[in-house]
């Protein structure tokens, strides 16, 4: 249920990078659960691979959703595409980047999130999750005191972060077969909308379309339709959990590409 605000002065949050030229595109293959890009996104990208997904993937949302509402809001985020965006999608590119500027312990494995949302008027926050939270739980509030948000710790603690050319890489640390859960947070000034997150790409791993994923990743799922409300916040929470595939000691970053509908 959304929580009223506390009252508090009022907040803007302006995106710190939204002057950046935009990149190139190089799409790596076709991510979330079960997700379709949209088709100027896919006219962008040469060679989207339409695999279906096999990653194990927790839905759990905070509103009831029918089978027909699913249908319709997956139609939705494949026929509606970012007009006048391209997408990097490079994580192949930036890993050399998060490798130099961290240090993996030796026992565990570095994750960076780079969440690509550059059509988006926000930069989406990440944070570490209460230790009861709910994978998949999402949620929307009217206010952007964190401290009103029941999807963050009661004191939050964002992750470190490594800059890029485009958006931040914010990373953490885990042990192999233990999972690193966070939550996303999208606290935005503007008018209430919606997007999809359809693309995710991985280096040296993504963890989709493998029997076997070396990292079983629930879920910024494509597919799916978010809504930042105006003058809000939005957060869900996902994880990430390296399995014996990986070696201790790994650095690996996930790419999630996002676009307004």
């Amino acid at each position: 249920m959304p929580i009223e605000p506390v009252v508090s002065p009022e907040k803007h949050y302006s995106r710190r990078n939204a002057l950046r030229t935009l990149g190139g595109v190089a799409v790596v293959g076709l991510a979330g659960c079960n997700a379709t890009p949209p088709d100027g996104a896919a006219a962008q990208s040469a060679g989207t691979s339409t695999e279906t997904t096999t990653e194990s993937t927790t839905e759990t949302t905070t509103e009831s959703t029918t089978d027909e509402e699913m249908t319709q809001t997956s139609e939705r985020a494949s026929s509606e595409a970012p007009a006048s965006v391209e997408f990097a999608e490079n994580p192949e590119e930036i890993h050399p980047i998060l490798v130099e500027e961290t240090s993996a312990p030796s026992d565990k494995v570095l994750l960076g999130f780079r969440l690509e949302d550059s059509s988006l008027p926000f930069e989406t926050e990440v944070y570490h999750a209460p230790a009861d939270a709910t994978v998949g739980a999402t949620e929307t509030y009217d206010t952007q005191d964190l401290g009103q948000v029941g999807l963050v710790p009661e004191n939050p603690q964002a992750l470190d972060t490594v800059d890029t050319p485009r958006e931040d890489i914010h990373y953490g640390t885990t042990a192999i077969g233990d999972l690193l859960t966070v939550t996303l947070v999208a606290r935005h000034d503007g008018e209430s909308f919606e997007w999809s997150a359809w693309e995710r790409t991985g280096y040296p791993y993504a963890g989709f379309n493998e029997s076997n994923p070396a990292l079983e990743v629930d879920c910024y799922c494509g597919g799916m339709m978010y809504t930042a409300p105006g003058g809000g916040t939005w957060a869900r929470v996902i994880q990430v959990t390296p399995t014996a595939r990986v070696d201790p000691g790994s650095t690996i970053v996930l790419n999630w590409t996002s676009s307004r509908t």
